[in-house]
């Protein structure tokens, strides 16, 4: 019997369901602007266009929109019989929303994307191996959350429970608080000299990239997650206000570093530990001819697979080269590149 999927948004995130959904069976429907819903029928997301209307219908609803429309989705949705979920990076009001409007509703966010943005960049594998939060409450139905926990697994994605609030803090100090201080950091440093962006070094360009996000999505984003953020940034201030008051202390600051490397090193280790088959491994490298055949090679005559590979432009000089691997390579590899004179970095 053909399972029906509705997809309210199909652009990088919602195309990408409709293609996996797709690889497993579901018959899918979307919902979007007409130029928006014939691509996503060219590159086979979806199998034709629908209404919001139609969408009551479906057997499971997923809503892609932008994050400051989705609440405002919810209560447009009623009456429905459907499960619904969502991809959203904030949960607490919508989830709030979902059960005021007595949906058959579970929140969902996949821990994965793209640089780059969408419908005709939407991919099947996008899912692959990825963290896929979904935030039941105590009044949602434990047959609703295995059902969507069973469609996140034909994804590909691996499914983790976590309370909606702690979802947001979760969110608010892994995502949204480092794209804040990357905005406030390229603040000061182009407050004290317009040139100053030109002598900057890697370390500095790979802690400010995010600020070069989409600033119509990420302040959508963030007002979303206003109440997480604030608390957040509450105890990143608190933090920076005692790293202040330690400054002249040689040995405290000292125990502070190592401390933030223990923590950094153990982060490493829960990534590739936990993140499911594939980790992303970026590699800074000077922009000189061969590099990047240096790393590939070394790479493939060690037996280890690239299963992707991009390139994170940080200026002229230097670049990271970003492999996917599996996860269980990526230990030997960073070994290699140690060995061959090369840094590396898991990406969360």
């Amino acid at each position: 019997m053909s399972r029906t999927l509705g997809i309210v948004g199909v652009g990088l995130i919602g195309g990408s369901v409709g293609l996996a959904a797709r690889e497993a069976g579901w018959q899918v429907v979307g919902v979007d602007r007409p130029e928006v819903l014939e691509e996503a029928a060219r590159i086979g997301a979806i199998d034709r266009a629908s209404t919001l209307k139609e969408t009551r219908g479906a057997d499971l609803v997923v809503l892609a929109a932008p994050i400051s429309k989705v609440t405002g989705l919810v209560s447009e949705l009623p009456p429905t019989d459907a499960l619904v979920t969502d991809v959203a990076s904030a949960k607490g009001a919508i989830v709030a929303e979902a059960e005021r409007q007595k949906l058959r509703f579970v929140g969902g966010h996949p821990m994965s994307g793209s640089q780059l943005s969408g419908v005709a960049n939407a991919s099947a594998g996008l899912f692959k191996g990825a963290r896929y939060f979904l935030t039941p409450t105590d009044r949602t139905d434990p047959d609703d959350y295995r059902e969507v926990a069973g469609f996140v697994r034909e994804l590909g994605a691996v499914p983790t429970a976590v309370d909606p609030e702690k979802h947001d803090l979760l969110m608010a100090a892994l995502s949204h608080l480092p794209h804040l201080m990357a905005a406030a950091l390229l603040k000061v440093a182009s407050d004290i000299s317009p040139e100053a962006l030109s002598f900057a070094g890697p370390s500095f360009r790979d802690l400010t990239r995010v600020g070069a996000s989409n600033p119509g999505l990420w302040s959508d984003i963030l007002a979303e997650n206003a109440p997480a953020l604030g608390e957040a940034l509450g105890a990143f201030a608190g933090a920076m206000a005692q790293l202040g008051s330690e400054i002249q202390d040689r040995q405290a600051i000292e125990n502070r570093f190592r401390a933030a490397r223990e923590a950094y090193d153990a982060l490493g280790g829960i990534l590739v530990e936990k993140s499911g088959e594939n980790a992303e491994v970026a590699i800074p490298v000077e922009n000189r001819p061969g590099v990047f055949a240096e790393v590939t090679t070394l790479m493939g005559s060690n037996g280890i697979n690239i299963l992707d590979l991009y390139v994170r432009h940080s200026g002229t000089e230097r670049a990271a080269l970003v492999l996917t691997l599996d996860a269980g390579d990526v230990e030997t590899a960073r070994s290699l590149l140690r060995e061959a004179g090369f840094g590396s970095e898991i990406q969360a």
